[in-house]
């Protein structure tokens, strides 16, 4: 990046890792939260910032203004294409689950909801559910088109 006026939140091929990191803890926070309280509306929150990180990128994530502080900076990125993947899975489950609790089906949205958290908590320990099942996928797809 270049140093003029580039924010330290402009769009990147590569993402540092604590912006991973504090997007991660932001979506388990407000599951937590969410169980908690058992407030449904609390699954807004997490759902309408992935869709503002998907749509206006990560330089407007709160999540990622407001916790990646906590963690320390890192060299290590992740792939802008993998994260967009995982942002996908991560709105997918968050509806879900926010559909399911306003329909009065508690167990799917409790499924959805441990999912989601597994996914991120192994994801915060260093495995990337996510990224596992985009290799899958890639794999399938490359084998399909011999």
């Amino acid at each position: 990046m270049s140093n003029n006026a580039a924010s330290a939140y402009d769009c990147v091929d590569e993402v540092p890792l604590h912006w991973v990191r504090g997007n991660q803890l932001g979506i388990l926070l407000s599951v937590i939260a969410c169980v908690l309280t058992q407030q449904a509306w609390v699954l807004a929150i997490p759902l309408a910032v992935q869709l503002i990180g998907r749509w206006a990128g990560i330089r407007y994530n709160p999540f990622v203004r407001l916790l990646s502080p906590l963690f320390p900076k890192s060299s290590r990125t992740e792939s802008r294409e993998l994260l967009r993947f995982n942002n996908l899975l991560a709105i997918l489950f968050l509806a879900a689950a926010l559909i399911a609790w306003l329909l009065q089906a508690k167990t799917v949205a409790y499924a959805s909801l441990a999912m989601l958290t597994g996914a991120v908590v192994a994801a915060l320990c260093g495995f990337c559910v996510g990224c596992f099942m985009y290799f899958q996928w890639k794999q399938f797809r490359a084998r399909r088109m011999q």
